[in-house]
Parts: C-alpha cells; structure tokens; sequence
C-alpha cells in the first residue's frame, strides 16, 4: 500500500473520534484537526510535535522506529512483538489474533494515538484474513529527520582504536602461500591462468569483504535468539554494522548501548558485548580502551585508495613489479587484477609479480588508466611504459585480426542457425552483425545453403 492511500484510509475510515482527540493533544494539533478528518489528514504528517513527541519514546521503540525507516515499507503487527511481547511469552499455537492483540493495543496507544504511525487495513487478498493480519503501519517519511539517535551517549576519542587488519590480509595472502586449510569452493583464493581469482572468479574486493563479514555471523550463528527466519529481523552480524556504521566520525559506543537497538533489529534480547567482540576477533570492528570501558565503532575500511603506491609497489633489479599484500588497499588490486598478468612472487614474503596485458589494459577505462597506481607503473617500470606507450599509439584506432571474417545476417532465423553452428567460435557485433575465425567459412557457407539463402561476399582491399 501507498502511504498516501493508508493515510487517507486512517484519518477517513480506521481512527475513532476518541483517537482523532488523542492524536490532536499528544501532537498539539489545532482544533480543526480535530473537528475536520480533511484537515488532520493534512496535518498529522506535518512537523508540529513531532519531535516532542519523539522524546517521549523509549529506547526500544526509537529503535523500532529506526529499523522502520531502514525497511522503509509498511509491516504487519507481528513485528512489534519484538518490543512489545505477551507477558507470558507469545504462544505459537494460538491465533495470529490471539498471538499478537497484545501487541496490537500496545502499538496503537503508545504509536498510533500519539500520531507516529500511520495505520491502515492492506486489501483483501483470495485467501480470507482476519483484520488483524491485514493492519499494515508505516512510519511517515516527514518524521525520519526528527528520530532521535539510535544509540544513546556515544562518546567522542581519538585514534582509530585497535583492529585486526591481518584478518582479511592473512586470506588474501593465502593466493600466494597456499590454502589456509579452510578455504571452500566459494573463497578460495588462487592464481588461474595468470589471473587472481576468488571463489572461481576473477578478484573482487567486495568479495574479500563479503568472507570476513561471513565468518564474524557464522561464528555467532549458534548462539541462542537468532530468528533469521523471521520477516525484517537481522543477524546479529548484520544488525551491529548497520547500528554502529550510524556513528559519526571519532565517535564510539559501549555495547551495552547496544542492547535496545539489537532487540528490535534482531527481534530477541542479544548478547551485545559477545556480537561485538566477535566483530574485533574477525577484524570487522575495531575497539578502544577508554574510560576504564571497551568501545566498539566500524573498523575503517580496506578498500579506499588513499595510499601512495611506493607504499605497495616496487621493481626488482630485473625490472620485475611486485604488489606487497601487506599494504596493497583491495580496490587498488582489483584494478591492478584488471591490466595485468599475475604470479606467486619467490620466498617467504607475500607478494604477486605483475605483468603488464596490453589486451587488459586496451579495455581499461580512461577512470582506471588514470589512477595513481597506473602513472607509477608507468614511471618505474620499462615494462608498464611500453605496453601504456603502445595503447597510447593505438588507441582509437580500430584493430581487426587478420584471419577474422565478419558477417552481416539480416535474418533472425539464419543468424540463430549460424551462431549455434559455431558455438564459441562467433562473437556478436551488432544486431545484424557476427565475426568468426577465417577457417569457419565453410560451415557457415552450409548453414546458409541448407536455409535456403546466398552468400554474398565483399572484398576489401
């Protein structure tokens, strides 16, 4: 449902006069608000005590409130069990009435009648619901500036604290210094064909991100009050990045801050100090001693390139390039990855030996030829020199190899039968035209005798 339609249906149809006056006193609306439902259809999403309102609020509200805007589309009443449950526990046998009318009268006097929510019935749909599967509540997009904080008191240090950088270093250096004894199929790290890949695909920096970030919630994945299953609820994992990435810069939180918010984005109470040290343990966190507290923040990232590259690049006597693996940031090796050929570098150090690939560097961007990394290869390296000298003498001219022939098929049909002929042997040029190896001819010559169509050749010298 749109939140335009619900707020129509809430203020023409779903709110009693006695819930028009609640709204009207909690939020200082004047009284036409209250005597007209037009008006207070325009005035409940307007600023007047929003904030004040707000303020009132408790911790594992605001947090629902927060998960709300990040979800940001309408949700059911079983998902205010997570801040409002039953006394006596919510059983799962009874009716989803009966399981989450609790729930439902508490969202609506502490939310819905201070003018917070908008609430409204979703349609009908073939299979028969009751309304109180069908209530749908939305947090109005006007009001996202007004949220109070979503973690209380972070305080302000200096220094980046201390963090694990060797975690997602020690993996990566697994390409060059054998499997760490528990890579899958999915991340290992290894050198095909001259190239660096991950999980059977050439290397990605997100990638590496993506197996730390899989390892901290598989570690946590057996601790008890997971309930991945259930709609807009996270993974502890999940939940800490999207808390503590709201920090501002310099600022840390305690993990016990934590406690509120985890609950409404995990929808259980969680072990907020266990999340966060496991976090440290698989460097996605970094933490501070301060205070005589441990404080917790996102670890800074790997990927930015904001390093020089004479801090991770060198040439050898010989005129080799090496990448220490040490020091390279990630993006900066996916790019590199992108315009050259790689080996294990000799001896115990982690480093790639890299080789310049005029056919990679031929695609590269004008964006990636002009990055730091790239002007020092071509400063220190005779090898990188030629090979961008070389692309700088072609570029924008057009190459076609000598034994390649080029095909123009106006004809769906026949270019489909041509293209299956050949398998991996065409390359599609345009919508008409396919190019193939001179030594194919004949067997596209057949496919377009046995269609019933003429080849006609044109010569150019």
């Amino acid at each position: 449902m749109k939140r335009t339609e619900m707020l129509h249906q809430m203020c023409h149809s779903v709110l009693s006069q006695a819930d028009i006056k609640a709204i009207c006193k909690k939020r200082g609306l004047p009284g036409q608000a209250a005597s007209s439902r037009s008006v207070l259809e325009n005035l409940l999403v307007s600023d007047t005590g929003v904030a004040a309102v707000l303020g009132t609020l408790d911790p594992n509200e605001i947090a629902c409130l927060h998960l709300l805007k990040a979800i940001d589309r309408p949700v059911d009443v079983a998902f205010f069990d997570r801040i409002y449950p039953a006394k006596n526990g919510r059983s799962l046998y009874g009716t989803f009435s009966q399981r989450y009318q609790g729930a439902f009268s508490k969202v609506k006097e502490r939310l819905v009648r201070a003018g917070i929510l908008i609430v409204a019935l979703a349609p009908q749909s073939w299979q028969k619901k009751t309304n109180m599967e069908r209530w749908r509540f939305s947090l109005p997009i006007e009001f996202v500036r007004h949220l109070p904080p979503l973690l209380e008191s972070p305080k302000q240090h200096d220094g980046e604290g201390d963090w694990r950088r060797e975690v997602a270093r020690d993996k990566l250096k697994t390409a060059v210094g054998g499997s760490s004894g528990a890579d899958t199929e999915t991340d290992k790290l290894e050198i095909v064909n001259g190239e660096l890949h991950m999980g059977g695909q050439p290397f990605r920096a997100d990638r590496l991100l993506a197996w730390q970030k899989a390892g901290w919630k598989n570690e946590l994945a057996q601790k008890k009050g997971d309930k991945q299953g259930e709609s807009h609820t996270l993974l502890p994992a999940e939940a800490a990045v999207h808390i503590l990435g709201g920090l501002d810069d310099g600022f840390w939180s305690d993990p016990d801050a934590l406690a509120a918010p985890f609950r409404a984005f995990c929808g259980s109470k969680v072990d907020s100090r266990s999340v966060c040290e496991s976090g440290w343990r698989w460097g996605c966190l970094a933490r501070l001693e301060a205070d005589g507290e441990i404080w917790y923040r996102l670890a800074p990232s790997p990927l930015a390139d904001d390093v020089s590259p004479d801090h991770y690049l060198d040439v050898t006597a010989d005129g080799t390039v090496t990448v220490d693996l040490d020091n390279v940031p990630f993006e900066t090796l996916e790019r590199l990855v992108t315009i050259s050929d790689q080996r294990p570098g000799p001896g115990r150090r982690p480093v790639l030996l890299v080789t310049p690939n005029l056919i990679k560097i031929g695609r590269a961007t004008d964006a990636v030829l002009a990055l730091s990394m790239v002007q020092w290869l071509q400063a220190n390296s005779p090898a990188f020199r030629q090979t961008l000298e070389t692309l700088q003498r072609r570029r924008g001219k057009t190459i076609v190899h000598e034994n390649l022939l080029i095909a123009r098929i106006g004809d769906l049909s026949l270019k489909v039968a041509v293209e299956k002929a050949l398998g991996d042997r065409t390359v599609t040029l345009g919508e008409d035209f396919i190019a193939f190896p001179y030594d194919a001819v004949g067997d596209v010559k057949r496919v377009v005798a046995k269609s019933g169509h003429v080849v006609k050749e044109v010569h150019q010298s």
